[in-house]
């Protein structure tokens, strides 16, 4: 069984400003080792072949999860996550989106029941009017705004830190 898995929900190549959910997620798979599978190829086969999880995923309109991602959420649902490590990531945009920023997160919740969540993370930062996936004081995971944040791979960086442990990789 492979440890790690990391899927990714993203647009990428359908635009020119598409596809910051799979640049954070080659970049955490590069750090990780993870395997990695864009959205729409998400089976429950891959969830069970892996005993840590990473979601990356942006959201989109008006703070709802990128649909590819959505449209895979029956596979979610339908999948066992006791015992299984998980983390989430957030991508959002804190210029124009700053009312929904990374809200798209929040739906994964309700489908991950057993799973172990790891990662919540701190604002960074990150200036923002409202987001559903800031709850208790942190949000339910790694947020970036990869698209106006030259540092968006130092705050990953030590976010990876952080999950180190309950994720068992090195760096």
């Amino acid at each position: 069984m492979a440890q790690i898995g990391i899927v990714f929900g993203s647009h990428f190549g359908r635009n020119e400003t598409a596809g910051a959910a799979k640049h954070a997620a080659d970049y955490i798979a590069s750090k990780t080792g993870a395997d990695i599978i864009n959205a729409t190829e998400l089976t429950e086969n891959f969830i069970a072949s892996h005993e840590k999880l990473i979601f990356v995923a942006s959201t989109h309109k008006k703070g709802e999860l990128q649909e590819d991602f959505q449209n895979k959420l029956d596979v979610v649902k339908a999948a066992d996550f006791n015992g299984k490590t998980l983390a989430l990531v957030g991508l959002g945009g804190t210029a124009n989106h700053a009312e929904t920023f990374c809200d798209g997160l929040v739906e994964f919740l309700p489908h991950i029941r057993g799973a172990k969540l790891v990662g919540a993370y701190d604002d960074g930062g990150y200036v923002y009017k409202n987001s559903l996936s800031f709850i208790n004081g942190k949000f339910v995971g790694l947020v970036l705004d990869v698209k106006a944040d030259a540092d968006w791979k130092a705050r990953t960086d030590k976010w990876l830190e952080s999950i180190r442990a309950d994720f068992g990789f090195t760096y």
